[in-house]
């Protein structure tokens, strides 16, 4: 059984017409959507989703038989479609539906408009669309009598034509309301008092007697009228968030960054201590002894002359030889080592969440229909989903009948795409059929 969400709207849910989804992305509206006007009192109702199937498909006489005609509404049945599969079947108890609208073999350019009760000329659309191309819109809105709805084709040419799928995704129900209870209406008056018992008997004269017995109750006095209904209570307060489900599993790690630069070189260690001083070398050789100075002339007899001044000092001797140097000191030890470089930024992240390129159909050969499309680097696993859509610059409008396109096996590293036609037999595409495709994990 499907898990149900509870759900108070202000409105029953509005018409079919008024509720826009974005699906395309590209459409846009041929008419401003109108919107209901808020109801009085807001009921409440369960929404229940159901496993997607399809109730409409005009191409394969399914829910309609036949494309629709401009401006002929044509009325189709939502309710008890599949009772024996509760997983699928829209009860008979449903108001309202949610579900995917879809145009395709258009013959003009146009809308549709999905409306509770059948017109031929409806004020809203739906769905809006040019001419050769599929497009669906995401709508929600209530049923029509006995569980139906109606679509209306709306084009510029009275001899157009189309054809359109509907798939349904969940229902409305009415449900319980959440509503706090009114405040009590005021008390009804107090009934009147009842007579008073009978008095005792007087005691006799001297001490006092004893007191008589009480007298009975009066009856209980009628109920007063129930007091007025208080005011509805204002809506319940909405149910807590459902907890968060589990955390989807870790892609895989990135490959690791580049090596940060180095860091910058460690500051010089001290000077190693001086070698001791090498050994005093030999002294140098006296000099010669100078001449002799010259006699002084012999002094007059008596006493004896001065000496003769001292002869001039010989010259220096020549500086003995340097010392052998001495030996160099052991090296200062080595300098602390520098700060390490900042670490390299992370390498990015491969391509871990999604693929995506383009792909030329297989236009001839066999198997026919088939294109392989594989992916340059492999997907974590096999569990991915796959959308396309034909480029910009193929041409199909003159390609009426082509079919359609649909994914037939997937593995980590790529898929298979299959095209059939109308009536579901292989076929080739037209030559230079180049579609854009994307596949995104599922989780």
């Amino acid at each position: 059984m499907p898990k149900r969400l509870l759900l108070t709207m202000s409105v029953a849910i509005g018409l079919v017409g008024a509720m826009v989804g974005v699906a395309a992305g590209r459409t846009s509206p041929a008419t401003e959507h109108k919107q209901l006007a808020p109801a009085a009192v807001a009921p409440t109702y369960v929404y229940i989703p159901v496993a997607p199937n399809r109730l409409v498909d005009s191409r394969f006489n399914v829910g309609l038989s036949g494309p629709l005609k401009n401006r002929v509404a044509r009325t189709f049945q939502v309710t008890n479609r599949n009772p024996s599969n509760p997983a699928i079947n829209i009860p008979n108890s449903a108001v309202g539906v949610t579900g995917n609208l879809t145009v395709d073999k258009q013959t003009a350019s146009g809308y549709l408009s999905l409306t509770p009760a059948p017109t031929n000329s409806p004020t809203t659309s739906t769905l809006n669309f040019p001419l050769g191309d599929i497009r669906a819109n995401s709508v929600q809105g209530a049923l029509g009598t006995g569980g139906k709805l109606s679509v209306t084709f709306v084009a510029g040419r009275a001899t157009s034509t189309t054809h359109v799928v509907f798939d349904v995704t969940g229902c409305f129900i009415e449900g319980a309301g959440t509503g706090i209870v009114g405040p009590a209406g005021p008390a009804g008056p107090t009934g009147p008092a009842g007579p008073a018992g009978a008095a005792g008997p007087a005691g006799p004269v001297g001490s006092a007697g004893a007191v008589g017995p009480a007298g009975a109750s009066g009856p209980a006095g009628a109920v007063g009228p129930a007091g007025a209904m208080g005011p509805a209570g204002s809506a319940g307060a909405t149910g807590p968030a459902g907890a968060v489900g589990p955390a989807g599993a870790v892609g895989p790690a990135g490959p690791a960054g580049a090596d940060g630069a180095d860091g910058a070189d460690g500051a010089t260690g001290p000077a190693g201590a001086d070698g001791a001083d090498g050994a005093t070398g030999p002294a140098g050789a006296d000099g010669a002894t100078g001449p002799a100075g010259a006699d002084g002339p012999p002094g007059p007899a008596g006493p004896a002359g001065a000496d003769g001044a001292d002869g001039a000092t010989g010259p220096a001797g020549a500086d003995g030889a340097d010392g052998a140097d001495a030996a160099t000191g052991p090296a200062g030890p080595a300098g602390p080592a520098g700060p390490a470089g900042p670490a390299g930024p992370v390498g990015a992240d491969g391509f871990t969440s999604y693929r995506a390129g383009s792909v030329t159909l297989r236009s001839s050969g066999t198997p026919t229909g088939e294109t392989i499309v594989t992916f340059s680097s492999n997907m974590p696993s096999a569990n991915y989903r796959v959308a396309w859509m034909i480029t910009s610059d193929t041409d199909w409008g003159g390609n009426a009948g082509w079919g359609y396109i649909f994914v037939t096996s997937k593995t980590a590293s790529g898929f298979t795409l299959h095209q059939n036609d109308d009536g579901g037999t292989s076929k080739n595409a037209p030559a230079d059929t180049t579609i854009d495709w994307i596949a995104l994990p599922s989780n």
